[in-house]
């Protein structure tokens, strides 16, 4: 696929927490593509509604880790299995969803004049390993020139030049893991892949207590409010 598109949205591991998504939505600038790098499922439990959203967004969706775990196609640690809520989102979800879950790709390349994106959840080897700014792993990652790699699966916004090239993590819109409750995303322009890291409020309280009186584990419920490390 080659185009010119010069401005992109890219979002992440939205993990069934509706109104985080749609805050995100309702501050996003008017943009040329949408792109989703996965986990649209997983410890919360909008997982119908925002499956909806995703799909009706006309936006380059990849499969995530937990995506892949309500499928079948990975499985979790089973000591995570719970907090994950794996299996009630695998029978909560409509058929319609979960097939189009089933049918996401782990990997997409997208190709801009000179730039060429790659899209992975986690990394370009698998997709459970954590790609942080000091990951062992980035000495064996080397981008060429016009080269840009996006991906999710930390909860932590990240931009960093790789050998050549730009590796983007837009950060996550449901559960931000970086110490800031804000709801994350990222906008990248083309062809000068300059990447704006936009934080979005909502309701996190209200969310919460919704959370809590459907009797969610208390550890997903705290990490959505929580500001210090």
């Amino acid at each position: 696929m080659v185009a010119t598109v010069p401005t992109i949205a890219l979002i992440a591991d939205i993990h069934a927490n509706l109104p985080a998504l749609q805050a995100v939505l309702a501050d996003m600038p008017k943009v040329d593509r949408m792109v989703c790098l996965g986990d649209m499922v997983g410890y919360y439990p909008d997982c119908n509604a925002v499956c909806a959203h995703v799909r009706a967004l006309d936006a380059v969706v990849i499969r995530g880790n937990h995506d892949a775990y309500v499928t079948g196609a990975l499985e979790p640690a089973p000591e995570r299995r719970d907090a994950y809520r794996t299996d009630w989102t695998r029978a909560a979800l409509e058929p319609s969803h979960l097939a189009w879950l089933r049918g996401l790709p782990a990997t997409a390349r997208l190709a801009f004049d000179s730039i060429t994106l790659t899209l992975r959840h986690a990394n370009p080897w698998d997709e459970e390993r954590y790609l942080y700014p000091d990951s062992p792993l980035l000495d064996h990652l080397w981008l060429e020139a016009g080269s840009i790699l996006a991906v999710g699966h930390t909860h932590r916004p990240m931009t960093s030049r790789v050998g050549d090239g730009l590796l983007v993590n837009p950060g996550s819109v449901g559960q931000p893991r970086d110490w800031n409750p804000l709801a994350s995303y990222a906008v990248l322009e083309l062809p000068s892949a300059e990447v704006s890291i936009r934080r979005v409020a909502y309701d996190v309280p209200a969310y919460q207590r919704k959370l809590a009186a459907q009797k969610l584990p208390q550890s997903s419920i705290d990490i959505l409010s929580r500001t210090k490390r």
